[in-house]
């Protein structure tokens, strides 16, 4: 029998992340102000630099247009990998505010592939 060792990276995301849709955007209450959320995985989301320091956690609260309730708890800003915007790291959520996160990207994968599907006339 093969085995496949997979290993994650330790430090940033290792998830497929979207951008919210404009039209339906993603609520996000970072440290009790709301903040616009560049784009969002399952492990994390990415802020513009002026919202957050990096190294620092704080706590949120995010409403997904595909959630029945917000997911709230916290999150680590990483340090800038790139110039004008840092990663946050969802920190201990439970499995089905990780549910509700796949679900989000999922149906935004799905509108992005029919979207380029119907720019292509096919």
């Amino acid at each position: 029998m093969n085995v496949i060792l997979i290993k994650a990276p330790s430090g940033g995301r290792a998830a497929y992340s979207v951008v919210p849709d404009p039209d339906d955007p993603v609520i996000l209450q970072l440290d009790g102000r709301l903040e616009r959320v560049l784009d969002i995985s399952a492990n994390g989301l990415t802020l513009a630099p002026e919202s957050v320091a990096p190294g620092r956690r704080y706590p949120f609260s995010i409403d997904l247009p595909t959630a029945r309730v917000p997911i709230a708890g916290y999150v680590d800003v990483l340090p800038e990998s790139e110039p004008g915007v840092l990663q946050g790291r969802f920190v201990d959520l439970s499995a089905a505010e990780l549910d509700a996160l796949h679900g989000y990207v999922l149906v935004r994968q799905k509108e992005a592939i029919r979207s380029l599907r119907a720019g292509r006339g096919g």
